[in-house]
């Protein structure tokens, strides 16, 4: 039940939805900042999904896609600073 949010190639945000047992989900979110020749910041996350009130997939990737946001923020913050 894998699947890439977006396209696997060029800029942007791409992420990957994994089960991981009942109520987790792993949301593989890489981020890449240029088409060609730019860095490429992967992170993996699981997240709670619980089985008992299931977020969408929609919703999973919205969550994914605000923590792949902060995350890039934080890095740049990290290398402008």
């Amino acid at each position: 039940m894998s699947r890439d949010a977006a396209g696997s190639a060029g800029k942007g945000v791409a992420i990957r939805l994994t089960p991981q047992g009942e109520d987790h989900v792993r949301a593989r979110i890489k981020w890449r900042e240029q088409d060609v020749g730019g860095g490429t910041l992967t992170i993996e996350v699981t997240v709670r999904n619980m089985k008992s009130a299931p977020k969408t997939d929609g919703e999973l990737e919205a969550d994914a896609r605000a923590l792949a946001v902060r995350f890039a923020r934080a890095f740049a913050d990290t290398i402008e600073g």
